[in-house]
């Protein structure tokens, strides 16, 4: 079972070099998907833009409407919007006084009364590393799945990232693969020439590899592909309920 993960990608109307622009990674776009466990996920992208003139995206499949000066809007997935992450582009001077939240709304579909709100991170490219990333405190509880997504830079380079998964205190452990692949997810890109998507890969459950006993993990993820930048984080979903949360990065 994994997260719905949907596109929005934009990059504002005004046209701009490419040294200019704040690239923003959406692990999750705005969406609403059904999914295994009969769980439910919508995302929703909240904008406020503190900017001093309207900031105008223009969105991969549909336009995203304008955002008014010292104002805010609520961005809802499309309903043919595709399941996968994406990139938005902003100018720098844009992107420093625009202010999103990214929220989930996840709950088991014969259960709305009973559901749960999580807010996941908006990544600026210089959260990307070429080096070792550490993802620290994964907890495996028996009733609960464990969803590791890791994110290429360059959404056009297939990469390869080594896992090894060491408890917080002593031995390592490793999975049977011991290997995830990164794929570009399509050739779309802004007028700059910059990939609108992510090279993307993930697993969906760790527990299906490592045993569930209540013990913390490290995930500590190596890039094995020369000049690979990437980001990842994992969530831990109730399989029950389908809440989550998200660990990121130390």
């Amino acid at each position: 079972m994994r997260l719905g993960i949907v596109l929005l990608a934009c990059a504002v109307a005004v046209p701009v070099c490419a040294d200019e622009v704040e690239q923003l990674l959406l692990p999750v776009a705005p969406s609403v998907v059904m999914c295994a466990r009969n769980s439910r996920y919508e995302t929703r992208l909240v904008v406020y833009n503190q900017n001093e003139r309207a900031v105008q995206p223009r969105c991969a499949e549909d336009g995203c409407g304008a955002i008014a000066p010292k104002a805010g809007r609520e961005i809802h997935g499309g309903p043919n919007a595709a399941p996968i992450p994406s990139f938005l582009f902003l100018p720098k001077s844009e992107a420093d006084h625009l202010r999103l939240s990214l929220v989930v709304e996840s709950g088991e579909r014969d259960h709305p009364e009973n559901n749960s709100f999580a807010e996941l991170p908006v990544v600026r490219s210089s959260e990307f590393r070429e080096g070792i990333v550490n993802v620290v405190g994964v907890r495996l509880d028996a009733g609960y799945r464990q969803t590791v997504r890791i994110y290429g830079l360059d959404g056009t380079q297939y990469g390869e990232v080594d896992a090894a998964r060491c408890t917080t205190s002593t031995r390592a452990i490793s999975s049977p693969s011991g290997l995830y692949h990164l794929w570009p997810l399509s050739d779309e890109r802004n007028e700059d020439g910059l990939a609108l998507r992510p090279s993307f890969g993930m697993e969906c459950d760790m527990s299906s590899v490592i045993p569930s006993n209540g013990q913390n993990v490290r995930v500590e993820l190596e890039p094995l592909t020369p000049g690979l930048k990437f980001w990842a984080f994992v969530s831990v979903t109730n399989n029950v309920t389908q809440h989550f949360y998200t660990i990121t990065p130390r």
